[in-house]
């Protein structure tokens, strides 16, 4: 069996023929990994999703499995080190995770997937929520063992109502109205329902509307307001961002055709009103949230609405309504079971991603990151994440850019030789690699090797007046006085008006004023290192510069070009 990772939208869009099939045929799914749900909200995180698809055939094949994720990066802000988490594709909006499955292949297709995920690079994995069998996700854990890893099953228990957001009450739901009253109520609760029922049916006073084209904006604030004021002494400064982005959820989820919302009047005044899915795949509607206005007491809101709901289910063939997470005690008023999801953390035993590399999709973000840090001037931090780049891609070429900027920064002159003399063999095209490299080697005193670095900038850009000027003073080193001379003068031909060039430009007419009256000003030349400066060859031997650097204190130096 073979893995596919699809990442790009239009992979998503192709699947779904492919995806709404294994829905269909998978006992364990359910609404939360449908096409409908989970693609729509995938495409929010544009650059983290991505998708395992496990094919039985050759490249082409119809997918007998999806397991949809999310990639999450962030970074240590004491060591700059860059860390992956992987997620499970609906996080945050999904009430429920899983895995779809053909039913005859679910296990072959766990394993594999489990085995591709161990070969990703990620600190920890965040199987959030899952509702499938127990055999599946006890094989699942099974298959994701391994020594590098810790296993932690977490509850989630609310501290403040001590509810239990792993449990999910829901109804198993009769062929009938009154079946359902007689064999899920309560005597007293099974009088109140019918009561209340009939008050609302035979009154005036009292109805519910169904939000449609016309109202589904009003109906969607009615909810959402009730909700926020109810919410906000608890929630705090989370309850905007959950307005918003249940409002987007519900907007898309009613454009499908999945979304239920009832709204409980008097009068012209709301008093509470649902939002609910509906899978009429899987035949369930499942309740996501209430709103309700806390000081009418005309009717017992919740109950007449859910009761209306349930009575509306069975009427139109659902099997199940389902109340989602969490054990409040009105729930089971219902005539409810449980099912109890799986939350599991897996993380690594060292804290750093497997493999210590990063993910390739988190490539630009991380060398975006390191530039920023380093302009910033936090040397230690830039530098490790330069050095996970290159773990992760040793012939990254601005990682490699940086590094050596870094290193140089640092007085590292030695390995930031190492870096510029790689980047000059992979791209011997490149001015700044050579004008780098020389300033490095010229900062180590190997003003010989600084020369044919200088000459090699000079000859592919001859109006880069730096080359030259730097060239002209590896050559006093040597007390080559003539060909300095032929230096500082092309450096005084060439250049623009700009600052820095014109206080170039006058270093090089004093240093050759200084020949003139044979008082060169020399450089001291300094005994040359006991270990040769490696120069621009492959194979390039960076294994040194790929250990992640420590937090200190970082000492500033300057190189010889001044």
């Amino acid at each position: 069996m073979q893995i596919d990772v699809l990442t790009r939208p239009e992979e998503l869009n192709g699947l779904r023929d492919n995806w709404d099939d294994l829905y269909a045929r998978d006992p364990d799914a359910h609404f939360f990994v449908s096409w409908d749900f989970l693609s729509h909200y995938l495409r929010r995180f544009d650059g983290e999703w991505f998708i395992l698809a496990a094919r039985k055939g050759p490249p082409g094949s119809p997918y007998v499995a999806l397991l949809p994720l999310r990639l999450r990066t962030s970074m240590r802000k004491n060591t700059g080190e860059i860390y992956h988490e992987v997620y499970m594709g609906g996080n945050l909006a999904a009430d429920y995770t899983g895995i779809l499955c053909a039913p005859e292949y679910a296990y072959r297709a766990i394993a594999v997937f489990a085995k591709h995920l161990k070969t990703m690079h990620w600190a920890s994995l965040h199987l959030e929520n899952l509702r499938m069998s127990e055999r599946r996700i006890g094989w699942l854990m099974e298959q994701l063992s391994d020594n590098r890893l810790t296993m932690r099953r977490i509850r989630r228990v609310n501290q403040v109502d001590n509810i239990d957001n792993c449990i999910c009450p829901a109804i198993d739901l009769p062929s009938s109205w009154e079946d359902y009253l007689l064999h899920n109520l309560s005597a007293n609760t099974r009088q109140k329902m019918r009561r209340f029922l009939r008050k609302l049916e035979n009154s005036d006073e009292f109805r519910i509307t169904h939000a449609d084209a016309s109202t589904i904006e009003r109906d969607i604030d009615i909810l959402l307001e009730f909700w926020r004021i109810k919410w906000t002494p608890r929630k705090g400064k989370l309850v905007p961002g959950l307005v918003k982005s249940n409002r987007s959820l519900f907007r898309q989820a009613f454009e499908r055709g999945t979304l239920f919302v009832p709204v409980l009047w008097h009068g012209d005044r709301p008093l509470s009103a649902l939002a609910i899915f509906l899978d009429p795949v899987k035949k369930s509607m499942l309740f996501h949230m209430v709103g309700r206005d806390e000081t009418a007491d005309m009717l017992p809101s919740g109950l007449v609405l859910h009761g209306y709901c349930i009575r509306r289910a069975i009427e139109n063939g659902f099997r199940t309504y389902d109340f989602l997470r969490g054990n409040e005690p009105y729930k089971y008023s219902f005539g409810t079971h449980d099912t109890v999801l799986n939350c599991t953390l897996v993380r690594t035993k060292t804290g750093r991603n497997l493999g210590d590399q990063l993910d390739r999709r988190s490539l630009v973000g991380a060398l975006q990151q390191a530039a920023g840090l380093h302009k910033k001037g936090w040397i230690i931090q830039a530098e490790n994440i330069y050095r996970q780049i290159l773990n992760t891609e040793p012939t990254h070429d601005q990682a490699l850019y940086g590094l050596g900027h870094v290193l140089g920064t640092k007085g590292d002159h030695r390995q930031a030789a190492e870096c510029f003399g790689a980047l000059a063999a992979m791209s011997p095209q490149s001015v700044n690699a050579w004008l780098c490299l020389g300033i490095a080697q010229q900062s180590l005193n190997d003003h010989s090797a600084a020369i044919e670095s200088f000459g090699r900038a000079t000859d592919l850009n001859p109006g880069l007046i730096l080359a030259p000027y730097a060239l002209g003073r590896s050559l006093l080193a040597l007390q080559r006085t003539d060909e300095a001379a032929q230096a500082f003068t092309l450096v005084l031909e060439n250049g623009s008006p700009a600052p820095a060039e014109t206080a170039l430009r006058a270093k090089a007419r004093r240093q050759l004023q200084q020949l003139r009256t044979a008082k060169p000003l020399y450089i001291l030349k300094k005994p040359e290192r006991e270990k040769p400066v490696i120069q621009p060859s492959l194979p390039l031997g960076l294994t040194t510069l790929l250990t992640v650097a420590r937090p200190a204190t970082v000492s500033r130096s300057t190189s010889s070009v001044t």
